[in-house]
């Protein structure tokens, strides 16, 4: 029986800036709510774009963005073709992002507590640990590349380079490189580095806004730009501002196939942020702030595409071979100390991303399962116990395998996933729903015993049509995103519209065409 509570009293609506707060707090619901998780206070939110701005420079220029397109060339495009799929994919994946975020803005949620309008209570579990492990996982990379480039600078400042040198001519496989040259100062770095993140999660506490996150990529950004361009012009100077991009030919001729892999693989590489960036938005002072300072995000991604395209071109006409990880060829072929600098640069970037692309949203999902025992922190403890766990590092090495076995693979999960969510919220809710039932055991989000039947139906079918093996299978998995998101909603939206709204929220009335609402929700946003 649903618990009777009064709805218009405890929600508040603030119809200039479009957002809700609730004043209401739940401590007896100990599986679903605690101080951290609870919606922001509007006053407290204050993040505006220059922030959203700061933290996607600070996200996109990093090393895997850098090396993106360098996939692209390996299996088969021109150059072109790779700048201009990367620069498409990630077009495609700020739609969904810019929908997912509005949820948070509006309502002062993160992700894991906005999914339960979707997923059910307790449903909503399921697809935050999806997100959490994908999450840990690219964690585990990102902690990898940050002592990468720290051996880069023992190996500078102890004369060391020429060890580096020699392993570059004799082995192709560049992430490893370091490693394989330094192996106990490179894992010690490794744990060092894992500390270091610890620290910070430890001092940036949720019922705060988080203020260390907000100001570090807010200082951030503008280093992280500087040190990337800094690399750039270094090497364009050195060929004259000359420089051939086409001398990066592929080996081989791309596929059909092979095109659109490479479009859903550049999709899935932000796919974690289209469902993550919630966690962020829920500080935002309005919709204007995170809406403006997300849209350069596939552009600033053109841009580093290019950038390394011509930096890379740079490397082959100086030293003979294409150098695309700029860890390796700052290192080798710049000078001290500007190389240091710039190395510096590069540990900051992938800092930061590691921070606010792979840790805060994951950690919510992880204390999300159990809000009264498990706060961000303790969740962030335990995404950092997974990552190490996954070791993802291993598949950044080679490209087929970074592609088919990590971007391609939990694409096709986290296509689904999206796909639930931005249908339910942009078609079904229309963006409005009951925000304390977010919070009740009792609900109209209870759905089946806190689980919504038409959410896991779908993902169940599209994960078989992605994964299952059958003739033809592998045409299903290259497309992996865009088939999942695009069946999610031929699925999901007749399931709810015949079947889970009739029998499980009979309380919202409605049309795929005009919305479903409750006669609460109308009342609250003011709607006769």
């Amino acid at each position: 029986m649903e618990k009777v509570i009064d709805r218009i009293s405890i929600t508040r609506f603030y119809p200039e800036k479009g957002q809700v707060e609730l004043t209401e707090v739940f401590p007896n619901e100990k599986f679903l709510w605690n101080a951290d998780v609870h919606p922001v206070p509007v006053k407290n939110r204050n993040w505006g774009p220059i922030t959203y701005f700061s933290i996607w420079t600070s996200m996109i220029f990093i090393i895997p963005s850098w090396t993106l397109a360098s996939i692209g060339i390996v299996m088969g495009l021109n150059v072109l073709q790779s700048i201009f799929l990367v620069f498409l994919g990630n077009l495609i994946v700020l739609i969904p992002m810019i929908i997912q975020s509005h949820g948070g803005a509006r309502y002062g949620l993160a992700e894991p507590q906005l999914t339960r309008s979707r997923w059910g209570t307790y449903g909503a579990i399921f697809p935050s640990w999806i997100r959490a492990i994908i999450g840990a996982g690219w964690w585990g990379i990102e902690s990898y590349i940050i002592t990468e480039a720290a051996t880069a600078m023992y190996a500078i400042l102890t004369g060391k380079l020429n060890i580096v040198a020699y392993t570059v001519s004799h082995y192709s496989d560049y992430p490893f490189v370091l490693s394989k040259d330094f192996p106990q100062i490179f894992w010690g770095t490794f744990v060092a580095v894992i500390v270091l993140q610890i620290i910070v999660f430890y001092y940036s506490p949720v019922t705060k806004s988080q203020p260390i996150l907000k100001w570090l990529a807010r200082i951030g950004g503008p280093i992280i730009l500087l040190s990337y361009l800094a690399a750039w012009l270094y090497f364009m100077s050195k060929v004259n501002w000359s420089v051939n991009l086409f001398s990066l030919s592929p080996s081989t001729h791309a596929s059909l196939l092979s095109i659109l892999a490479f479009l859903n693989a550049n999709i899935a590489f932000w796919a974690t942020m289209a469902l993550t960036m919630p966690d962020y938005t829920r500080f935002a002072k309005n919709q204007f702030s995170q809406t403006i300072g997300q849209i350069p995000m596939p552009f600033l991604m053109l841009a580093v595409a290019v950038l390394a395209t011509m930096t890379t071109a740079t490397s082959l006409e100086l030293y003979g071979q294409p150098i695309w990880d700029p860890i390796v060829l700052v290192s080798l072929h710049m000078p001290s100390p500007l190389s240091i600098l710039i190395l510096l640069g590069f540990m900051l970037a992938t800092f930061l991303v590691n921070v606010f692309a792979n840790a805060v949203g994951p950690a919510y999902d992880i204390a999300n399962t159990f809000p009264k025992h498990l706060t961000w922190f303790r969740g962030s403890l335990i995404l950092i116990a997974i990552g190490l766990a996954l070791g993802a590092w291993s598949y950044y090495g080679n490209a087929y395998s970074y592609i088919n076995n990590w971007l391609l693979t939990y694409g096709g999960l986290l296509g689904s996933v999206e796909g639930v969510i931005i249908f339910d919220y942009a078609i079904i809710r229309r963006f409005k729903f009951d925000l304390a039932d977010v919070f009740l055991s009792s609900g109209r989000f209870k759905y089946w015993k806190g689980i919504n039947p038409a959410a896991v139906i779908t993902f169940l079918i599209i994960s078989a049509i992605i994964y299952l093996p059958y003739p033809g299978e592998s045409i299903a998995l290259d497309n992996a995103w865009i088939l999942s998101f695009l069946l999610s909603g031929v699925i999901y939206l007749p399931l709810m519209k015949y079947w889970v709204i009739p029998k499980y929220q009979p309380e919202i009335k409605g049309s795929l065409t005009h919305g479903y609402y409750s006669e609460e929700t109308l009342r609250i946003f003011m709607k006769k």
